[in-house]
């Protein structure tokens, strides 16, 4: 009985010691260093990217629509207007097409100044003595003055191989440079008699006429009076602009000068065999 309490005091007293020790460690244990203040960190807000937006882009001026080319395509018609028949030929109005005055002193058909300068078609325009084949009216070929104006009639400008324009004001033409005139005849779109007589405006006879929109050349070749072509021209053609040319004795015979129109090269020298034509 005594051993067994001895055995027990010596149970709690190891219990005790062992609870001291662990005790004494925790007390005994180093601590970690508290932590240093520090500056506060500033707030940073999150910022949303902008959402898409449309964008308006404004001009001081708004931009010049594409420039319209004449179609490379030469037409040709005979039509019936007021008992009368006009054959009409339709020429592209551009640089691609190139207008020329024939001047042959000694007189020829209009046919054969075509074939001469290689046109594709040509047609007459020169006031002159028909027995003399002298000129009697404006001719400049190129800056260069073959025959003065005597009538004051309305004419047909070149510029360096393309038709201008029809006007009357010689001021801005004469002597200038790379610049052809020929002067031609009535006025017939608008109609204006421009010093010429009913009996000559009444006659029934081989008429040539010139007109022109803002793209095309119109060629109109028929035996008429000078109120049927004029007529025809203002209502059935889309030309702003028209001249009479000539009378028969021109249209079917001989004439010191001829327009002719052919296709530019690319050495600027018609369509003969010295270029090759420009066409779409």
């Amino acid at each position: 009985m005594r051993g067994r309490t001895i055995n027990w005091r010596i149970a709690v007293a190891i219990c005790v010691t062992a609870l001291g020790a662990l005790f004494a460690a925790a007390v005994l244990r180093p601590t970690s260093p508290a932590p240093q203040p520090t500056s506060p960190t500033p707030r940073q807000d999150t910022v949303k990217s902008p959402l898409p937006a449309k964008v308006r882009v404004y001009r001081s001026e708004r931009e010049p629509p594409p420039k319209e080319h004449s179609k490379h395509i030469i037409k040709v018609w005979l039509t019936e207007h007021k008992g009368r028949t006009f054959r009409v030929i339709q020429l592209p109005r551009c640089e691609h097409m190139e207008a020329v005055i024939a001047h042959e002193p000694s007189g020829e058909t209009v046919q054969r100044a075509k074939r001469r300068l290689g046109g594709v078609t040509a047609m007459t325009g020169s006031f002159h003595d028909p027995r003399t084949m002298a000129l009697v009216d404006f001719l400049q070929r190129k800056g260069n003055i073959s025959s003065h104006a005597t009538t004051g009639r309305w004419f047909l400008a070149i510029t360096w191989g393309q038709v201008s324009d029809i006007s009357d004001n010689y001021l801005l033409v004469k002597g200038k440079s790379g610049v052809s005139v020929i002067a031609l005849g009535q006025r017939l779109v608008p109609l204006h008699r421009d010093g010429f007589s009913l009996g000559f405006m009444n006659r029934v006879t081989d008429r040539m006429a010139l007109g022109m929109s803002k793209n095309y050349i119109f060629i109109v070749q028929g035996k008429s009076d000078i109120w049927r072509l004029a007529h025809f021209m203002q209502h059935k053609l889309p030309v702003k602009i028209a001249l009479n040319a000539d009378g028969g004795h021109t249209v079917r015979g001989k004439a010191p000068v001829h327009i002719v129109f052919r296709w530019r090269t690319l050495a600027g020298q018609g369509s003969g065999p010295s270029g090759k034509a420009l066409r779409s």
